[in-house]
């Protein structure tokens, strides 16, 4: 019961699906109560068909090579965002090594400031006692002159208070 179709087993297929199919049987229901088995279908619908499977035999390397092209592109475009990434980390480690350091130095300024301050105060404060000090000699000193060669009611100033009464009764 088996029918096959000499003009499509004899025809070359690369794919080697024509030939399958003109070997394996095909059966039609519906015919009534007998079953048809025919081979294979239209030679020119097998010749589109194969013209059709040759084409996209024909396209496979090309669409395989921009598969392989668009994942090298992308295996790149990650590889330099993880260089990106790692030159990212390192940049922001280094501008913390540099905050703490430029903390460090702000600290020591300031530091370094109140100390100069407190340095200046407690010269200010000696240079002031040392002032009071100069100042409290010098009014010792002025109130030393004045109760020394201050002039008395009776006597002139140059004169001493002996020779008035000599000059007097000579």
């Amino acid at each position: 019961m088996e029918q096959a179709n000499p003009s499509s087993a004899a025809a070359p297929d690369p794919s080697g699906t024509a030939v399958r199919d003109a070997q394996e049987p095909t059966a039609r229901f519906g015919t009534g109560n007998l079953v048809v088995l025919s081979a294979a279908t239209d030679g020119r619908a097998q010749a589109q068909g194969r013209d059709a499977e040759l084409l996209m035999a024909e396209k496979w390397p090309g669409l395989l090579e921009r598969v392989q092209g668009a994942a090298r592109h992308i295996r790149d475009v990650e590889d330099r965002a993880q260089e990106q990434e790692l030159h990212v980390q390192e940049l922001l480690e280094q501008m913390r090594v540099d905050m703490d350091a430029a903390r460090a130095r702000v600290q020591a300024a300031e530091q370094q400031t109140r100390d100069v301050h407190a340095q200046a105060t407690r010269m200010i404060q000696a240079a002031e006692e040392r002032a009071d000090a100069a100042e409290q000699m010098l009014q010792r000193i002025a109130d030393t002159i004045e109760a020394e060669f201050a002039v008395r009611p009776g006597h002139q100033a140059g004169e001493t208070p002996g020779a008035r009464g000599r000059s007097s009764a000579a």
